[in-house]
């Protein structure tokens, strides 16, 4: 959920921004240079900077604790509050996302400003949690620390989750959300991740244009389609133009179904049909965006499916058909759930994707 703030709004966050990384350098370096960190500090700093991975409590199926772990959880414990601030601006990447993780159950930090001075950090890191290994920018990954599960409406002071750390707030999170979409600086996944859901509201309509054209964004340009602008069309049209962002352009018609996409969903759906291999999200978000658009033709095209003799096909691509005309029901496509026979577990796959 994004803040509707006027250019002077704008303006005034950003310059928080730069005032908060002012304050944090000035307050905890002084006079321009490092906070002195004890050698024991750099020891453990130091292995943890040699594994480079950021590792949760436990990992892999048994969840075993970890050496990595045992060192952050000594840094937490045994490093000053200004060590760790410091340490938030460490070399290392993984050192940055390890300090700040520490400073969160520490009252006298202000978790907020450094938070702020981290959101156009794209180093990457390696992350290791529980059987999932991956990667995050470090900025996302302070991000993804504080955000709590879920946030208590209206609720604009410092809260903490059950362990005591540090989470924002949610008119911290609508802050955040629009410096995110309003700042120029700014790369990091949360940013994308936040404008594949946004919604439409007609002071965020140029920013988004913006993002879409210059950073030829497929999922601003997703963003920009639940604005259903005529003058969109032909930036829409341009993701149907290669297959690697045709999933976005299924998914702008779905959200925008001008008669303008409809030949070219039409085009999609007959290629895909022809391929034995399967882009599985693409058929999901295809059939939904032809249910948009209830024609004859559609119909034919669906009918293919529930007519289909390929057990695997009849299953796999029914399940996402049941789905669409489920989603977006019309009259024209009655007919074809009975003709579609699903398996139990396409069923609960189908059942489970209707609720959320």
């Amino acid at each position: 959920m994004l803040i509707d703030y006027l250019p002077i709004m704008r303006n005034f966050f950003t310059t928080i921004l730069i005032l908060s990384q002012l304050c944090v350098v000035a307050q905890h370096t002084g006079n321009g240079s490092s906070v002195k960190i004890r050698p024991e500090i750099e020891r453990l700093v130091n292995g943890i900077g040699k594994d480079n991975i950021v590792k949760s409590s436990g990992v892999g199926i048994a969840g075993t604790r970890t050496e990595q772990w045992n060192r952050y959880d000594s840094l937490s414990q045994n490093a000053t509050t200004v060590e760790l601030i410091a340490l938030t601006d460490h070399k290392n990447g993984v050192v940055r996302c390890y300090a700040f993780q520490a400073l969160l159950k520490r009252p006298d930090a202000d978790y907020y400003a450094i938070l702020l001075h981290h959101l156009n950090d794209t180093a990457s890191v390696e992350t290791f949690q529980g059987c999932i290994g991956s990667s995050s920018m470090v900025g996302d990954y302070f991000l993804d620390v504080v955000s709590p599960s879920m946030w208590i409406m209206g609720t604009d002071t410092t809260i903490y989750n059950s362990e005591g750390e540090f989470t924002l707030s949610h008119q911290q999170q609508i802050e955040i959300d629009s410096i995110l979409i309003f700042d120029k600086e700014i790369f990091l996944a949360s940013k994308y991740e936040l404008l594949h859901t946004l919604q439409p509201n007609e002071k965020y309509y140029g920013r988004v244009r913006e993002i879409a054209i210059e950073e030829n964004s497929p999922v601003a340009t997703l963003a920009l389609s639940r604005f259903k602008k005529p003058a969109d069309i032909g930036i829409i049209e341009l993701l149907f133009k290669k297959e690697k962002t045709e999933y976005y352009a299924a998914y702008c018609a779905r959200e925008f179904p001008d008669d303008s996409f409809y030949p070219l969903l039409v085009k999609m759906f007959k290629r895909e049909w022809s391929y034995k291999l399967y882009d599985y999200p693409k058929w999901r978000i295809l059939f939904q965006a032809l249910a948009r658009y209830p024609k004859e033709q559609t119909y034919q095209l669906f009918k293919q499916t529930t007519d289909c003799k390929d057990d695997f096909r009849h299953q796999t691509l029914g399940t996402y058909l049941m789905m669409a005309i489920t989603k977006y029901p019309d009259k024209l496509f009655d007919p074809l759930k009975s003709k579609i026979k699903l398996d139990k577990s396409h069923q609960i796959e189908m059942e489970q994707d209707l609720e959320d």
